[in-house]
């Protein structure tokens, strides 16, 4: 363990050059309110990673105020973000991988409950969790949804219950303070979403690279009381899901649920019986459940038709602008691969003849009534598979405790070198 104080394990240059690589930069485009974009800063990145550090040492940095934004979530509503400048996103995930450093010993009391935001983690180590509680015995499940929760955590709780405790110094105290109460900037959104806006200042700002860290800390002692209490909790963020054998069970869990977020977290849960939805009891059995947007039936998870819908449009696009050549087969199988690789722990052969049935007519309908040989779904799920599962000692295809979790299809058929398949479509 070194004996540097945090201040100054995080302005390292090694520290800040990590979380520079850790950031999301998938668009360079990407600015905070002063309109410098991630592409600006990347230019000159040595020298703005040196300026970091020395105004972190020297304590003269202070975070700029956010822009405000806003994205669509899939029920319609709008979700508030306030998207930091790009140097203190830098800073922001800095201290992100500290934190976590430093209170790894309470977030692991989590294991095996919590899944998002985490590394090693996320949505599919979720799901299959899921389907491996049920399967030892659960009947019913209660999904549950936190009324804003991001706006209605207590600062004062996270910051002098969870965090500060469980730091070895006060030297970074003020910086996560700060973190979480930076200056909103509204004038480059339209004023007819400022509403959305009402409560920023509160809670945990939404579009922070810290936030989702923040989330796991501020529910670590929810998770740890539910496991202890021996209820079979999946927790992804503020959504969460408790398997239970029977609906009578469910009821007076829910009770219980709602009496504790609110007597020690101050948090409530959408109320059962809601027009909403957000909060009910299901079973998977006998009505199709979802979580995390992945369908469940009490024994399948698979994706949802929608997202077949979405490759059907992409697959649409790229014949629409291509020519009968290899090149728009090779576009083709590309685009059904990713949409594989996205899901391929999960039952998509249910999917397959629909999406070849769908290729086939698309070419028949823009080329004309020709003969196509064309590389199944089947062949493309084989192929991404495989390379999934040779791709490290670590897949999660290897992983023996997941045997009966993943896909029957293709657990008999690995094949360490796949043979190329053809990236052209023959029409004779």
């Amino acid at each position: 363990m070194t004996n540097e104080s945090l201040i100054s394990q995080l302005a390292s240059i090694d520290r800040l050059k990590n979380a520079w690589g850790l950031l999301n930069k998938e668009n360079e485009d990407s600015y905070g309110f002063s309109g410098k974009t991630i592409k600006d800063f990347s230019q000159d990145l040595d020298s703005n990673l040196t300026k970091l550090s020395e105004v972190l040492l020297d304590g003269s940095f202070r975070f700029s105020p956010t822009r405000a934004a806003i994205i669509k979530k899939d029920n319609g509503e709008y979700r508030p973000l306030q998207i930091p400048e790009v140097k203190d996103r830098v800073v922001l995930k800095a201290l992100a991988i500290l934190l976590e450093e430093q209170l790894d010993t309470l977030l692991s009391k989590s294991e095996g409950v919590s899944f998002a935001y985490q590394q090693g983690k996320g949505v599919r180590e979720a799901i299959l969790q899921m389907k491996a509680n049920y399967l030892q015995g659960g009947k019913v499940i209660l999904k549950a949804d936190i009324v804003n929760f991001f706006e209605e955590v207590k600062k004062d709780k996270l910051l002098n219950e969870l965090i500060y405790p469980n730091l070895r110094d006060k030297t970074i105290n003020k910086l996560i303070a700060d973190s979480m109460s930076q200056k909103l900037k509204l004038k480059r959104l339209n004023r007819k979403h400022w509403g959305l806006f009402k409560n920023a200042g509160k809670g945990i700002p939404q579009g922070n690279p810290l936030s989702p860290l923040l989330s796991n800390i501020y529910l670590s002692k929810f998770d740890i009381q539910l496991k202890e209490a021996g209820y079979s909790l999946i927790r992804y963020a503020d959504d969460f899901i408790v398997i239970f054998s029977s609906e009578e069970e469910a009821k007076e869990g829910y009770e219980k649920l709602v009496a504790l977020l609110r007597d020690q977290f101050s948090l409530k849960i959408h109320a059962l019986g809601d027009k909403n939805e957000k909060t009910k009891i299901v079973h998977p059995a006998k009505n199709e459940f979802s979580f995390l947007s992945v369908k469940f039936d009490g024994e399948n998870v698979y994706p949802g038709h929608e997202t077949v819908g979405y490759l059907k449009h992409i697959v649409r696009e790229i014949v629409k602008k291509g020519q009968l050549n290899s090149q728009l087969f090779a576009s083709i199988y590309d685009a059904i691969e990713k949409w594989i690789a996205i899901y391929s722990y999960l039952d998509i052969e249910r999917y397959f003849d629909e999406i070849d049935s769908f290729v086939k007519n698309l070419l028949i309908k823009k080329f004309g009534k020709k003969r196509y040989k064309i590389t199944t779904c089947s062949k493309l799920a084989h192929r991404r598979r495989a390379k999934q599962y040779d791709k490290n000692k670590k897949s999660f295809w290897r992983n023996p405790d997941l045997t009966g979790l993943l896909p029957n299809f293709i657990r008999h058929r690995f094949v360490r070198n796949p043979e190329p398949i053809e990236a052209s479509l023959e029409a004779s």
